[in-house]
């Protein structure tokens, strides 16, 4: 047991320092990112800098730093009260919530830094509210439809359709079961 104690310990030490690396990289990447806009755009193109330039960047740096505080807090190692590693932090190989956060942090920092050179590179953010909808379309109100049955006739190609047809017919097998283990009151 001492052994696979070992193990953990190791990987966790491994995770432990690739989400140091990580967070310290993805620092340097936002710093870099808005001393290069900041340095560019409100600096040697003054000229052109307008109000909106002014708000763009304050709402990027915003959403960055929000996007910055949540990947800390989830890749933050926690310690019992001798100081031993309880929890390494996430792993950032598990995708999920840390991976869209990432996402739109590079989304930001893309913007910052192509925005210093061009009005257009902020076109680039709209692909985070565009996804958004994508996926709540996608995973919440399209199954919503398709459960309630109020999805349009014809609007399910054949492979849906087989699979509502499928996990029905399971819903009903296994409701059946439920009531052959059910006690008569």
């Amino acid at each position: 047991q001492t052994q696979k104690n070992e193990m953990v310990s190791k990987g966790d030490k491994r995770r432990l320092a690739a989400n140091a690396q990580f967070l310290r990289r993805f620092r340097v990447g936002i710093v870099s990112s808005n001393a290069i806009y900041v340095a560019v755009r409100m600096v040697l193109k003054s000229s052109s800098c307008t109000t909106w330039h002014y708000v763009a960047f304050a709402l990027t740096g915003v959403l960055l730093y929000i996007v910055q505080g949540s990947l800390k807090h989830a890749l933050e190692p926690a310690y019992d009260a001798a100081g031993e590693l309880i929890f390494a932090g996430s792993d950032l190989t598990q995708g999920g919530a840390l991976s869209y956060y990432q996402d739109v942090a590079y989304l930001g920092m893309f913007a910052l830094v192509v925005g210093a050179f061009t009005n257009y590179a902020w076109l680039v953010m709209l692909c985070i509210p565009m996804y958004a909808c994508f996926m709540l379309y996608t995973y919440v109100i399209r199954p919503w439809m398709v459960s309630r049955g109020g999805a349009p006739v014809g609007t399910l190609d054949a492979t849906a359709d087989a699979a509502l047809r499928k996990r029905q017919a399971k819903k009903e097998r296994q409701q059946k079961r439920m009531d052959k283990f059910r006690r008569p009151n």
